[in-house]
């Protein structure tokens, strides 16, 4: 279990299985996230069975309930990096600085625990909350990808970013993690 100051990462269970459903399915992260089709609990299960295999997922809890999802996944220890994905599935929990908080938790494990030097993500370059919550927290824009999803009638780009564990530790410094 990984503490912040807002909220507390821990293991996903599979009693979890039926939240990251909802919040898979739900339109506004389904739109974000890139998802192509919605997802079956066989889904959900085969992917979390996939990913503590493949890499380190989290289930973000605020409030002492659950409220999103955050990993690090494609781990590369020879090069020590590997990327991040994120997401608030509650509505109700949106703008309470849960995603920033758990962003935060995540890299110090990154960086602290796994030893990794670059984390890495993508998102889609019109999710402007997200790229102003990628860039507050230190990542750096290092390419766009032009026209790669097909959403709502138009091409959108990816944008990928990246921190370091250097630039990490001076933000970390002032958000007190």
């Amino acid at each position: 279990m990984l503490t912040g100051k807002f909220v507390v990462l821990r293991r996903v269970e599979p009693a979890d299985h039926p939240h990251i459903l909802r919040w898979q399915n739900e339109s506004v992260v389904f739109r974000w996230m890139d998802y192509v089709r919605p997802f079956t609990l066989d889904d959900v299960n085969e992917s979390e069975a996939r990913a503590v295999t493949e890499g380190h997922p989290f289930i973000i809890e605020a409030e002492g309930r659950p409220v999103g999802r955050i990993g690090l996944n494609d781990l590369r220890p020879r090069d020590r990096l590997a990327a991040l994905y994120i997401f608030v599935g509650e509505r109700e929990s949106w703008g309470k600085g849960y995603g920033r908080d758990a962003l935060m938790v995540l890299l110090a494990y990154a960086f602290d625990i796994q030893n990794l030097r670059l984390v890495q993500l993508w998102t889609l370059a019109d999710n402007e909350r997200a790229l102003r919550l990628y860039k507050g927290i230190g990542f750096v824009e290092e390419a766009r990808l032009r026209d790669r999803s097909w959403i709502e009638g138009a091409y959108v780009d990816h944008v990928i970013m990246s921190i370091t564990s250097e630039e990490f530790s001076r933000v970390r410094l002032d958000y007190g993690i």
